[in-house]
């Protein structure tokens, strides 16, 4: 199967790697080749990888609409290479550039790009999103694969629980003091400046009271990884001994096995590898983007019924964060990690499908 995949690349990685994750679940059934667009980190990313990847360099707005120089070079990517599937993740004008070939299109969307109260945002994503031959949900609430009828007018759109790349599973446990990795999301481009403010009171605030388990011997190695455009302030300009800085973003799958605990910004991509790998995890919902700001809260609260799930909702309030941090620390020393459900079996099988009928409607086209 060739696959053209269409990653929005900025500000962190939370589009990239479910489109990476669902060509690796292809994979393991059928012999996939596939080639990504995408720019800034997401290009960068996906060359490291080693992944074929095209650098469509960074759009000029936030998104890259139907008819810019990106969008342009994606429909004649696709006119060269016919592909049997183009995937599209957090670019929702191009199904409407690549409406007229004649191949599956399918669009990995967030529940928030489609679902809830009917902002312009959501109206416009659904008008849209009717040029995609199917929606695919990947949701940290959903329990098993749903049809939602009727969310796009005339699309198919599956839910499925949320898609996460392959994680390692192990933990390499440590004697004494706990290790902590610190995240503060992708970034914030194109979002309310609130939101970074209050994202980098959030990590100031976590780092004061890391310091207090640091002092107290609970804590003796703490991780910090970076969004795009976050900065360490005041006293924590110049780390400590205790403290390692990792300028992101960066892919966090790899770290889990080595840290006990897991302290993040609530965005969808984290909470999602941290659910499945079972490291367990300490959210901070920052809701300061008035646009935008519900997500972070409404993915905490998705996943607050799992055992090993700590949402710190007061992490302004230094005593409850303290209370929440204890709490989880408690936890992950006397709990073994438990993994959990993934919806890239699901995602693969209903795509296979598409791609499948698309052939018998067209067996000239794939000889």
């Amino acid at each position: 199967m060739k696959v053209l995949a269409i990653c929005r690349g900025a500000p962190g990685l939370g589009r990239v790697v479910p489109s990476l994750a669902l060509t690796q679940a292809l994979a393991a059934s059928v012999p996939v080749t596939a080639r990504f667009a995408s720019y800034q980190a997401g290009a960068r990313y996906l060359a490291a990888r080693g992944e074929d990847v095209v650098d469509l360099g960074a759009p000029d707005g936030l998104f890259i609409d139907s008819v810019c120089p990106q969008a342009l070079r994606v429909a004649e990517l696709a006119g060269q290479d016919r592909p049997e599937l183009v995937l599209i993740d957090g670019e929702f004008f191009l199904p409407a550039t690549l409406a007229h070939l004649d191949v599956p299109v399918v669009y990995l969307a967030n529940p928030h790009d489609l679902d809830g109260e009917p902002t312009t945002f959501r109206r416009v994503n659904r008008l849209l999103l009717a040029h995609a031959d199917a929606v695919l949900i990947s949701s940290l609430s959903c329990a098993r694969p749903a049809l939602r009828t009727h969310l796009v007018p005339g699309t198919r759109c599956l839910e499925v629980p949320a898609i996460a790349k392959d994680i390692p599973l192990g933990h390499h446990p440590c004697s004494g003091q706990a290790r902590v990795l610190v995240s503060t999301g992708g970034g914030s481009l194109g979002a309310d400046p609130g939101f970074r403010a209050a994202t980098d009171a959030a990590l100031a605030r976590v780092l004061d009271v890391l310091a207090e388990q640091v002092t107290l011997g609970h804590v003796g190695k703490v991780t910090v990884v970076l969004g795009a455009d976050a900065r360490l302030a005041g006293t924590w300009r110049h780390p400590p001994g205790w403290l390692q800085v990792i300028a992101g973003p960066v892919e966090l799958a790899g770290m889990y096995p080595c840290y006990e605990l897991l302290i993040a910004r609530a965005g969808r991509n984290v909470i999602a590898e941290a659910a499945y790998c079972g490291i367990p995890a300490v959210l901070l919902p920052v809701i300061a983007d008035p646009h935008r700001g519900g997500e972070q809260a409404s993915n905490a609260a998705a996943l607050a019924h799992l055992p090993g799930i700590f949402p710190a909702r007061e992490w302004r309030d230094t005593a409850a964060l303290r209370q929440t941090l204890r709490r989880a620390m408690s936890y992950a020393r006397r709990e073994p990690r438990a993994t959990g459900r993934r919806g890239n079996d699901s995602a693969a099988a209903f795509v296979a499908g598409l791609v499948s009928s698309a052939r018998a409607r067209h067996p000239l086209a794939t000889a």
